[in-house]
């Protein structure tokens, strides 16, 4: 491959995409130096030609994506995220033979299987490492560096908006809607957070990883998903005093044979390798039969570790000619099974006094009991709370145990969360 000069077309100036540009232009020599390759940029698309974009060439700037599509490129960067037309754009590369490198995790986790298997009957390859955890070479390592591993689960903190709060709230005593302007006004969150504080960010790309490391294309409501939003600094309290912290984690594990994927809160051991994970990074457990338990951590986010992801996948399939075969499918299904574990329940109750009560129904209920508590409010307008954690139950027999005790009107409000085991 040496001498080697590879065509860009850039489909996206953001974030990202103007990381992109900057690394290149940064980093040509050594590239050059270390592939013997020359990377370079044929046109970019953007939607406002006028909007200033410092570093950026104006020269190949276009608003029309056939000039990048069909400019003699000989690789597509898709870096404007959602559905469409991004899906079209990768299609349409693909089809006319075309290497293509993606972030969009949203199009990933909706149709990522079908765009392998078209990269892979073009016998072109389809790199998507800058979509999940950033600069974490996740991707690569499930592709690659674990496929002599049988994956016998992946666990991770996925989302660094929801580890961002959770941070302040532990560590500054914020509240979630205090911690959460501060995640928008520093960038790691965006003036609607739903996506990230719901859930939904870390379940897709927990799809994307649970597609990869186990082989079966999934559907797109495989998996459980829960967000941080009810969590309480009355709820980081208790889990610091029982020896924990909260994070929010994903999870994909083999369980009798059957797939089972969830992403939501859980108190994880002080001493566990996820719950040093601060701010707004990253991490990753993957747990293989030859290997043991791996960790891979970093930025998850951010301008230059999306786009040395992103880069890292041009330059791989510039010095790879052909194909990546995906490989057999269907061996995993995902599976709506129980599961067990202990678990932290939280109950806003008119009077402390309802400890008891609440702690009947739940043992009538079938869930034991590893010890109980009741916190009165710090003031008038505040709810008071029975706190419970749970021995090792089915989560059915929880959720039937807590639904009983609404049902009794002995609590307004519930929140139930797994404590890592």
């Amino acid at each position: 491959m040496a001498g080697r000069k590879l065509k860009i077309g850039l489909l996206g100036c953001g974030t990202v995409g103007r990381g992109l540009v900057e690394l290149l232009a940064k980093k040509e020599s050594l590239i050059q130096q270390r592939t013997g390759v020359t990377l370079g940029i044929t046109k970019i698309l953007v939607r406002d030609l006028e909007k200033p974009r410092r570093g950026v060439d104006q020269a190949l700037l276009t608003t029309d994506p056939d000039r990048v599509l069909n400019n003699g490129c000989d690789l597509v960067v898709e870096l404007v995220g959602g559905i469409e037309p991004a899906r079209s754009f990768i299609q349409h590369s693909l089809r006319r033979g075309k290497h293509v490198v993606t972030a969009n995790k949203a199009l990933l986790a909706q149709e990522g299987f079908s765009l392998l298997k078209t990269a892979e009957m073009r016998n072109v390859r389809l790199g998507f490492e800058g979509s999940v955890c950033g600069g974490i070479p996740i991707i690569r390592a499930l592709r690659n560096g674990l496929v002599g591993n049988d994956i016998q689960s992946i666990s991770g903190i996925l989302n660094g908006t929801c580890n961002y709060i959770l941070t302040r709230m532990t560590d500054d005593r914020m509240d979630f809607d205090e911690a959460l302007a501060q995640a928008q006004s520093l960038g790691f969150a965006e003036a609607d957070p739903s996506l990230d504080v719901d859930g939904h960010d870390a379940a897709q790309k927990l799809k994307i990883l649970a597609e990869l490391a186990f082989g079966a294309e999934l559907p797109t409501d495989a998996v459980d998903v829960e967000g941080v939003r009810d969590i309480t600094l009355d709820d980081v309290q208790a889990a610091r005093e029982l020896g924990y912290t909260i994070k929010h984690i994903a999870v994909a594990e083999v369980i009798d044979g059957s797939l089972m994927l969830r992403v939501g809160p859980m108190l994880v051991p002080r001493n566990h390798q996820l719950a040093g994970i601060r701010d707004e990074n990253n991490a990753v457990v993957v747990r293989g039969d030859a290997v043991g338990e791996m960790l891979f951590s970093g930025k998850g986010a951010g301008s230059l570790p999306s786009a040395s992801a992103v880069l890292s996948d041009v330059i791989d399939i510039a010095c790879h000619k052909g194909g990546f075969a995906i490989g057999p499918t269907g061996e995993a299904k995902p599976c709506a099974s129980d599961y067990s574990s202990s678990h932290y329940l939280r109950f806003a109750v008119r009077d402390p006094a309802a400890i008891g009560p609440v702690t009947t129904v739940l043992e009538r209920e079938g869930l034991g009991i590893q010890s109980a508590s009741a916190s009165w409010a710090k003031c008038e307008s505040g709810s008071h709370h029975v706190r419970v954690v749970t021995h090792w139950s089915p989560r059915s027999v929880v959720d039937r145990a807590v639904a009983a005790i609404a049902t009794a009107g002995h609590a307004s409000q519930q929140f139930v969360v797994r404590i890592a085991g």
